[in-house]
C-alpha cells in the first residue's frame, strides 16, 4: 500500500512539473487592451499589445529607427481595417520576461502614433502570433498574468472550444440572439486586441439585415493599425453564446467597413476583449483549441457611452480633443463640438486624468458632471447628466 502512496505521489509531481510554464508575464491592462514587455535585439523592456488578432509582430517605427533597425524592405499587410504598409525587419532576437522567443522572427515597423492617439499611452508594438504559434498560453484576467508553456504542457481548464484559423487569428463557432428572438450561429474572430464586446462584420451583417434587429443605434468611428477611420453602428443583442458561456442584454458594434477583417465575408464577426477579459484563457494553437473558464468578472455588465463624447489626443499629445460627439447625446444637447478641447472633469485637469479616467468618470448612469471645454480659444462650462445611449 506504502508503496502504491510513494507511485501516485511521484507521478502527481511529474504532471506538476509538465505543466510548469517557461515564464510568468505579468501584464498591465489599459483599458481594453493587454500590455506586456518585451525586448528587441537586447533592448530595454518595451511596453507591446498582446493581441490575438494581428498576424505579424509590429514594431513603431520611432522605436525600430532609434534602435538601428534595417527598414529598407517595405511590405504590406492586412489588418482590422484594410491594408497598411511598412518596413519588413528580419533577424531578430525577441525576449519575453527574459525568455528567448523563436529565431529570426519576421517584425513588420509601422507608425503607432495614432494608436497611441486613439487610445492615451505609448505603444511601442504588437506581438501575438509569433508567440502563440510556437507556445500553449494561459490568460489569466483576475490576476493580471500571462503564462508561456512548452508545447504539451499546459494546463488543460475549462470548456474547450475547437477553432480554425483565419488570416492567422482563430475563429470559434458562436450563436446570438437578436432583439426580434431570431437566432443566429456564426464563426467569430477570437481578438484580444479589439476594444469592444462583439462586433459583426460588414458582409454578415448586411445578409442577415442585423442593423434592424438591434434596437436604438447611434453611430461612431473606429480606427485600426491604418489612418482610415470607417463608420460603425452600436445597438444591443438578446444574448451571445459561446461555448455554453452566455452574455445577456450586450453592447455590440455592426461594421461598415468593406475591406480587412471586417470586410470578410466568411466570418460572422469580431469577439473582442470586453467579452473575452470576462473569461481566463488557455490558448493552444498546436490541437486548435481554446479552453474558456468564467472568472470574477463573469456576468458583469459591460458599460456603454453615457456622454456621447468620443476622445482622444491631440496630435502633438499636450491635450484631450473631442474627436466625436454623438447625435442626440447629452454632451452634443449641452453643445459640445467636433475638434473642441475637453479640458477639465469636475475640477479635475483632463491631461491628468488620462483618456481611461475620462471614460471611466463619464460611464456612472444619472450622474451629473460639470465639464470645462475650450473652443475657438476660449473656455465655458457646462454640465450634462450621463445617460446611456442605447
Amino acid at each position: 500500500m506504502k508503496r502504491l502512496v510513494y507511485l501516485i505521489c511521484i507521478l502527481a509531481a511529474g504532471a506538476a512539473n509538465a505543466q510548469a510554464p517557461l515564464t510568468t508575464v505579468p501584464f498591465t491592462l489599459h483599458g481594453d487592451h493587454i500590455f506586456v514587455q518585451l525586448s528587441v535585439d537586447h533592448s530595454d523592456p518595451l511596453d507591446f499589445i498582446f493581441d490575438t488578432g494581428d498576424g505579424l509582430t509590429v514594431l513603431d517605427l520611432n522605436v525600430a529607427q532609434d534602435l538601428g533597425l534595417d527598414l529598407k524592405h517595405v511590405e504590406y499587410h492586412e489588418s482590422v481595417q484594410g491594408l497598411i504598409s511598412g518596413a519588413i525587419i528580419k533577424h531578430n532576437t525577441l525576449e519575453l520576461n527574459g525568455m528567448l522567443m523563436e529565431k529570426n522572427i519576421k517584425v513588420y515597423s509601422t507608425s503607432l502614433n495614432h494608436l497611441e492617439i486613439s487610445i492615451g499611452r505609448n505603444v511601442d508594438g504588437i506581438v501575438g502570433w509569433d508567440l502563440l504559434r510556437h507556445h500553449p498560453v494561459t490568460i489569466d484576467w483576475d490576476n493580471n498574468v500571462i503564462e508561456v508553456y512548452a508545447d504539451g504542457d499546459h494546463p488543460k481548464l475549462g470548456t474547450p472550444i475547437p477553432f480554425k484559423l483565419v488570416n492567422s487569428i482563430p475563429t470559434i463557432e458562436a450563436t446570438t440572439v437578436l432583439n426580434n428572438g431570431e437566432s443566429i450561429t456564426g464563426t467569430y474572430f477570437v481578438n484580444t486586441g479589439a476594444g469592444t464586446s462583439m462586433d459583426f462584420n460588414t458582409p454578415f451583417a448586411k445578409a442577415n439585415n442585423i442593423a434592424d434587429k438591434t434596437g436604438e443605434h447611434y453611430s461612431y468611428l473606429i480606427k485600426g493599425l491604418g489612418d482610415v477611420e470607417t463608420k460603425h453602428f452600436e445597438g444591443r443583442l438578446k444574448s451571445f453564446d459561446m461555448g455554453g458561456h452566455v452574455f445577456n442584454d450586450i453592447p455590440i458594434g455592426i461594421s461598415e467597413s468593406m475591406s480587412g477583417l471586417q470586410g470578410d465575408p466568411k466570418v460572422a464577426g469580431i469577439i473582442g476583449s470586453r467579452f473575452l477579459r470576462q473569461m481566463n484563457m488557455v490558448l493552444d494553437y498546436s490541437n486548435n483549441t481554446i479552453y474558456f473558464s468564467e472568472n470574477s468578472l463573469y456576468g458583469k455588465k459591460i458599460p456603454v457611452n453615457c456622454s456621447g463624447l468620443d476622445v482622444q489626443m491631440t496630435e502633438d499629445k499636450s491635450g484631450v480633443l473631442i474627436h466625436q460627439v454623438y447625435e442626440g447625446s447629452p454632451a452634443a444637447d449641452a453643445g459640445v463640438k467636433q475638434n473642441d478641447q475637453l479640458v477639465s472633469i469636475d475640477g479635475k485637469s483632463a491631461m491628468e486624468m488620462g483618456l481611461i479616467g475620462i471614460e471611466e468618470a463619464l460611464k456612472e448612469i444619472g450622474a451629473t458632471v460639470e465639464l470645462v471645454i475650450k473652443s475657438g480659444g476660449s473656455e465655458k462650462t457646462i454640465t450634462i447628466t450621463l445617460k446611456e445611449l442605447i
